[in-house]
């Protein structure tokens, strides 16, 4: 009988034993544990984004997007939109479009960090993608309005057909394929709500089209984009009612003092300071001093309000004052 007993008192130590091993194992750090719901296995089980899912894989961005070691928001162009990227582009498939471009594209569409759309601002933020000018992260412009989320005034998301959570970061469709931005691009989508914008100024110039000059890829510019608000105060302090007033050769003292050729540059580069020399031949002195701001040749001090926004051929600074 006390046999019996023993036997049964080992046999239920080697059990609970047993228990405890295989329960504290799952958990262990050395387990690999392969999440079923991640941003690439939920655009690989949707037929509407088999394109997507075949250049995620042929740019290797498929492993990237099924770790949940990092957390993104993509804004997933369905086949249509794709297809319609290919075609203007006059590649027959995904295969036609050289690696290293189609790779850029895609970063262009993610985001890092898991943020829903009402997250975002009506502004700018960073994508993955990089451009010519830099190797700096490319900006791409947000916004809302009604039920409807912006993306460079290009793409739209549907809200309510937004924010999917899932294991490593929010999918959000689209069906646009997003375009790598010019400044140009910039220039035109982030002013849109008067006539006060700087790329109305440009646009006035009778003596070169600045904007069509402002959207090429082989070149690089910084713009000091005087902000809304700058330009009418501009206006109303010298009695213009419109852009359209100021003298042509006023018009072209200001933008050849707010464009930079040649430059890409952006406020991490200032140390103690950093001299330029715009368009006009002026010299611009940027540096620190509770945000970036420029001193000019005759002292006065501009404050940048808006820095680095990335374009693919240059770098923008949103101005508070216009240079003349």
């Amino acid at each position: 009988m006390k046999f019996i007993l023993k036997l049964a008192k080992i046999i239920l130590i080697f059990i609970f034993c047993s228990i405890i091993i295989s329960c504290g194992t799952s958990d262990d750090p050395g387990d690999v544990i392969i999440p079923d719901n991640t941003i690439n296995n939920f655009i690989l089980n949707n037929s509407n984004y088999s394109v997507l899912a075949t250049a995620l894989n042929r740019t290797s961005l498929d492993s990237v997007l099924n770790s949940t070691m990092q957390q993104y928001t993509i804004f997933a162009p369905n086949n249509s939109a794709f297809n319609s990227f290919l075609s203007e582009n006059d590649y027959t498939n995904i295969n036609d479009v050289p690696l290293k471009e189609l790779e850029n594209y895609l970063r262009y569409h993610i985001q890092p960090g898991a943020s829903k759309l009402s997250e975002f601002p009506d502004g700018y933020i960073r994508s993955l993608g990089t451009g010519n000018a830099s190797d700096r992260l490319l900006s791409m412009y947000t916004s809302t309005l009604d039920d409807s989320f912006y993306i460079n005034n290009e793409a739209e998301v549907v809200v309510s057909q937004g924010n999917i959570l899932l294991d490593n970061g929010y999918l959000n469709p689209i069906s646009t394929f997003l375009s790598l931005p010019s400044i140009t691009d910039f220039l035109l989508v982030s002013q849109q709500s008067s006539d006060d914008s700087f790329a109305n100024i440009l646009s006035e110039s009778t003596s070169e089209n600045y904007l069509a000059r402002l959207e090429d890829e082989d070149a690089v510019f910084t713009i000091l984009q005087a902000s809304e608000e700058a330009i009418a105060n501009y206006l109303s302090e010298n009695n213009y009612a419109v852009i359209n007033d100021i003298p042509q050769a006023n018009l072209q003292k200001i933008i050849d003092n707010h464009i930079i050729p040649q430059e890409n540059v952006r406020t991490e580069a200032i140390e103690d300071s950093l001299q330029v020399t715009a368009n006009s031949g002026a010299l611009l002195n940027f540096y620190e001093d509770n945000g970036p701001k420029i001193k000019l040749e005759n002292n006065e001090i501009i404050n940048i309000i808006t820095p680095n926004i990335q374009a693919v051929n240059g770098v923008i600074q949103i101005v508070d004052r216009v240079i003349e």
